[in-house]
């Protein structure tokens, strides 16, 4: 009986130690791995984030160049009215 009881719990004892050191083993490479996947990601968005900042940057500058152009467009447009205004009143006193 001893000779079948001590080899059956010395590998039964080996191989409940090995399962808890390759546990944590795993654990440590799960959490490693977890990690790199946060670093991944965090590069991936803050890549992201300069992108749509560049973006916001060109498009904020792009309206204010229309702004201005609006502006002077519609100072060119009142112009034209008032003219047109004019020569409705001059050509119907001639009349």
């Amino acid at each position: 009986m001893e000779q079948f009881l001590y080899p059956t719990l010395t590998a039964f004892f080996a191989a409940f130690i090995t399962w808890f050191f390759s546990m944590r083993k795993s654990l440590a490479q799960d959490r490693a791995a977890e990690l790199d996947n946060a670093v991944s990601a965090v590069k991936y968005y803050r890549d992201l984030l300069d992108d749509l900042t560049a973006r916001l940057t060109t498009a904020t500058d792009t309206i204010k160049k229309m702004e201005i152009q609006h502006r002077e467009l519609m100072l060119v447009n009142q112009q034209l009215v008032d003219e047109l205004q004019k020569f409705k009143q001059l050509n119907g006193k001639q009349q």
